[in-house]
């Protein structure tokens, strides 16, 4: 038979390895020579015919095992020549190992040398590094399958048990003690990360199967994929990308430096195991860990716990072996993330069952230790969270100067795109309270959008598109929005309303700039919101305004739905309020309630229930747009009829009036545009002085004039104008005065 220097050269001896296979072939040849000596025990070489062995035990095996004293029976045997083989191989190994730290010039010795990684991460002793050796081996040679079979006496069985594992070791190790003569079983950890256990075997009948990440590791391709990328994933970020909550990561440090602190944290007490980050974005709570971990030379994984417990639990124990595993091995740090069904006020799965929750947290915590592990995904800490005495960190949503730093450093360090000359950063870190992951996937989407039109120019209005396709709002049906298609130039308005609604419009843009910067934002008991009430007779150009509003602003608009909201049961009508202004809260929209008195009509004394609940969504609703940080324009045509405490909350009120004669006169020459065809006949002047007609009934007279005469294909003449004047009387219920029209009375009909 083979001896040492059979299977390993002199020639190497304290030679650096010089490429990843060497390191592995030199364990091998341990494993070989192990595994021959005791075939050589077991009669390979002898007259004995070895084919019934492995399959019954024989006369002659029974009788020289108890032929022998109880001492020196075969489990305690231990062969000095093969012992000082062994140990010569592993100090053989050690010395390449030495020379090869010593000398090499990579800088990725993670690689070269992937069992002393993996023995130096994970603290393994010859025996383990034994027993994984043994589990690699059946994985890339199916020679090893007939080999263990044989020695285990049973053909079928082609995975090493732990009872093989302690025979090949009892050889090589001199026994010291009689309390040491039965076998330890492997450690907790090599389940937990190398073995994939099986409940039906225990003790020394239990198979060593390895886990498919380490043999992945092993073999060189140790991300080549992840087996449950629903579940955990590394998260990263561009390394450039600075630190942009300084306060919230000082806080993260005095936190994690306890876990270099003398005392040893308790794993079955969750507060010294695990941290809640409060943050309704959940990029920016991974942005303040990956930070952290990116100083200190840590990997960032992310662990998904609603897709860990929809696993069956056979699969989530092969799951969170794999990630314990890549944790260890990549010294990471572990971010789990939880969620809340929609009603925040109801926990989903996982989160109720707070027992099952308790036991998997103490089983991450165990396998984590002594780092802390970090739970994110909602803006409060869940009750059964805190429950569980687990302390918060609550990181505060960014002020408008650190959201101008993000939007300014997306912005800017684009590679190859331009900034138009009409994005404000100022003005879009004062005007969209928004996270900073929020922040980052905007001028994402924008630059994609640039680059999908051939372009390398960001406009603003590139990047209000992507804010609003990030931020859609779905109000179920309570509000529907409405596209702006007016600005200043197709409004007529005097200049006092001109300039309250332009008073407004700057008010809602630099609310935090100076809010925050001098102090009024503090001083303010109803909120940073804006609210506008516009009043006045039908058709002076409230919903006009509105739209004008939205457009100076750039802000998408929903008409509140008054019909829908309103509800004959009680409680319904602040439940749907309630609902309206949750959605705009999550996204920067404008509300507008036309016919706003319907549900802001005055309080009344209380003679019965119906009058006590009238009220109560009068208040309720007053509280909710105090409240709300966004613009709130109500509409009404009865002034008279608004509450008055709610008139005095209201931040501006713009009395719309009815047209006079120059306004009528500049809407009648100003309302259609100019492509449209005009004859030239047409006394607009005798028209604004005659009628006194609001703008939307001007508006609807001169677009079913330009219909009539599109259908005549003709261009517009008084004759159109006098008989669409004819049909918008009929319908308003006036009567139509032909001596009115005087020289267009002719075509009254």
């Amino acid at each position: 038979m083979y001896d040492f220097h059979d299977y390993f050269s002199d020639e190497n001896k304290a030679q650096p390895y010089t490429n990843p296979g060497e390191e592995l072939e030199d364990y091998f040849r341990l494993l070989d020579m192990q595994l021959e000596n005791y075939l050589e025990y077991k009669g390979m070489g002898s007259q004995q015919k070895l084919f019934s062995r492995g399959l019954v035990i024989t006369e002659s095996e029974l009788t020289g095992y108890f032929e022998m004293p109880p001492y020196f029976r075969e489990r305690d045997i231990c062969n000095p020549v093969m012992s000082a083989a062994v140990n010569a191989a592993f100090s053989y190994i050690d010395e390449r190992v030495k020379a090869t730290k010593t000398n090499s010039t990579t800088d990725n010795l993670q690689d070269l040398l992937r069992i002393q990684y993996l023995k130096e991460t994970f603290s393994l002793d010859q025996t383990e590094l034994m027993a994984i050796l043994m589990a690699l081996s059946v994985k890339i040679d199916r020679r090893y399958e007939r080999i263990y079979g044989f020695l285990q006496d049973n053909i079928a069985q082609g995975n090493p048990t732990v009872g093989l594992l302690y025979t090949l070791m009892a050889r090589i190790t001199p026994r010291l003690g009689a309390e040491e003569s039965l076998p330890i079983p492997l450690d907790e950890k090599m389940y937990t990360y190398f073995f994939i256990s099986k409940e039906d075997q225990d003790g020394l009948s239990a198979t060593m199967v390895l886990q498919p990440m380490v043999k992945d590791m092993l073999m060189g391709v140790p991300n080549r994929n992840n087996n449950y990328p629903d579940v955990f994933y590394t998260f990263s970020e561009d390394r450039d990308i600075p630190l942009f909550y300084e306060e919230s990561a000082n806080e993260l440090e005095y936190i994690l430096s306890k876990e270099n602190s003398s005392s040893v944290p308790d794993n079955d007490k969750l507060s010294e195991s695990y941290v809640y980050l409060a943050n309704a974005d959940e990029e920016t709570s991974l942005h303040l860990l990956y930070q952290y971990c990116e100083a200190h030379g840590e990997s960032l994984y992310v662990l998904d716990l609603r897709q860990l417990f929809a696993l069956k639990d056979e699969t989530r124990q092969l799951c969170l072996s794999e990630l314990f595993f890549r944790l260890k091995l990549n010294n990471g740090r572990l971010a789990i993330r939880e969620f809340l069904d929609d009603d925040s006020s109801t926990p989903a799965e996982p989160l109720e069952d707070p027992i099952k929750l308790r036991n998997i947290l103490q089983l991450i915590s165990r396998n984590c230790a002594p780092k802390y592990s970090f739970l994110f995904g909602q803006k409060e800490e869940p009750g059964v969270l805190a429950a569980l005495l687990i302390p918060c960190l609550k990181i505060p949503e960014p002020s408008v100067a650190l959201r101008a730093q993000i939007w300014e450093y997306f912005l800017k360090t684009e590679k190859g795109i331009r900034l138009s000359k009409n994005i404000n950063v100022p003005d879009l870190a004062d005007f969209y309270e928004i996270s900073y992951g929020a922040i980052r996937k905007a001028v994402g989407h924008a630059v994609a959008t640039s680059r999908t039109k051939r372009g390398t120019t960001i406009n603003r209005r590139m990047i209000l598109d992507s804010l609003r396709q990030l931020n859609q709002v779905d109000f179920s049906g309570l509000a529907t929005y409405i596209n702006p298609a007016y600005t200043w130039k197709d409004i007529t308005i005097t200049n006092q309303q001109k300039e309250v609604l332009m008073t407004a419009c700057n008010r809602c843009r630099l609310r935090n700039r100076i809010g925050e910067g001098w102090g009024l934002k503090h001083k303010n008991a109803y909120g940073n919101g804006v609210s506008l009430l516009l009043y006045g007779p039908p058709g002076t150009g409230k919903t006009m305004a509105a739209q004008v509003i939205a457009n100076e602003l750039e802000l998408p608009l929903y008409r509140v739905d008054i019909s829908q909201i309103a509800s004959k049961y009680i409680g319904e009508t602040e439940k749907n309020l309630a609902n309206i202004f949750k959605a705009a809260s999550s996204a920067n929209v404008i509300l507008f309630f036309d016919e706003a008195d319907s549900l802001f009509s005055k309080r009344t004394e209380v003679n019965d229930s119906h009058d006590k609940y009238a009220n109560n969504e009068t208040a309720f609703l007053l509280q909710k747009i105090e409240e709300y940080s966004g613009m709130s324009i109500l509409a009404t045509n009865y002034y008279n009829n608004f509450d008055d405490a709610f008139v005095r909350r209201i931040t501006y009120a713009v009395h719309m009036e009815s047209p006079d004669k120059d306004t009528r006169y500049a809407l009648w020459t100003t309302i259609l545009p100019k492509t449209a065809k005009m004859a030239r006949n047409i006394d607009f002047r005798f028209l604004a002085d005659k009628f006194e007609l609001s703008g939307s009934n001007i508006k609807a007279i001169l677009f079913n004039a330009a219909y009539m005469a599109g259908a005549e294909e003709k261009p517009i003449g008084p004759e159109h104008i006098v008989r669409s004047m004819q049909y918008e009387f009929n319908k308003l219920g006036k009567l139509v005065n032909k001596g009115d029209f005087g020289k267009y009375s002719s075509y009254i009909q």
